[in-house]
């Protein structure tokens, strides 16, 4: 059996359903690209599972890893992934694999960064595609991510917008919003630059904020990492109430 585990934004948000099938698995590895804790850490999860667990990169999960669900028609292996676990096509992926090669599995969800969205003051019924701002890097500068913001913009939908992860470490609120504003000089517009922008960072640990402003302002905070942003449309009016009176935002 294979197990596809979502652990929560830390190890004290896994479920007890989690808990039970890792411990009954032979092998346990962890997805450490994905994403990461917003508190806690593998050596904290080890310790709450009582077993050793692997950390693999991704190109040990994207090429290699079918080579461990063929093991699972044999025995239990399981991947732990921060938040929950089909939030990303990497994982989906790996159920097709295993319905192709016929090995049994079980997905176990986990909190995400999405169940504390309502927290922002947002209704969860107004948001757009969710996007990845990806940091440029030599020969390679994708911008589709704005062409989605821009068309929840058009919809009136709010837009997710989650942090490119580098190395294991996410990039920062300043340079996300930088590659965002370079985007927009380049096409004339201005969504960003005139935005309300709801900044997500650490949720569910003791350094969790959530801070509103416009790009210009908030280009000169410092932010725990790991953090999102979030672009905001036209806000509704229980929308506006909600943020004036959680967060003290001036609309």
């Amino acid at each position: 059996m294979f197990y596809l585990i979502g652990l929560g934004l830390k190890p004290e948000q896994i479920t007890l359903e989690a808990l039970n099938a890792m411990k009954a698995c032979s092998e346990l590895y962890f997805d450490s690209y994905t994403s990461c804790f917003s508190e806690g850490g593998l050596a904290e999860l080890e310790k709450l599972v009582g077993r050793k667990i692997v950390s693999l990169q991704r190109a040990e999960i994207e090429e290699h890893f079918v080579e461990k669900l063929k093991e699972a028609r044999e025995k239990s292996i399981a991947l732990l992934v921060v938040g929950n676990a089909l939030f990303a096509t990497t994982h989906l992926q790996l159920l097709i694999d295993c319905a192709n090669l016929q090995v049994p599995y079980k997905f176990i969800p986990g909190i995400s960064l999405t169940n504390y969205l309502g927290l922002t003051g947002l209704s969860n019924y107004r948001f757009g595609e969710t996007v990845s701002i990806v940091m440029p890097e030599p020969n390679y500068a994708p911008e589709s991510f704005y062409d989605k913001i821009a068309r929840n913009y058009k919809n009136n939908l709010h837009t997710l917008c989650l942090i490119d992860i580098k190395n294991g470490k996410p990039a920062s609120v300043k340079d996300a919003l930088q590659r965002l504003l370079e985007i927009e000089e380049t096409r004339n517009e201005k969504i960003i630059k005139d935005a309300l922008i709801i900044i997500i960072s650490s949720l569910g640990s003791k350094k969790q904020s959530i801070v509103a402003g416009k790009a210009s302002e908030l280009m000169h905070k410092e932010f725990a990492r790991p953090a999102s942003l979030i672009i905001c449309s036209e806000l509704s009016e229980k929308e506006r109430e909600a943020l004036h009176a959680l967060y003290k935002v001036k609309l």
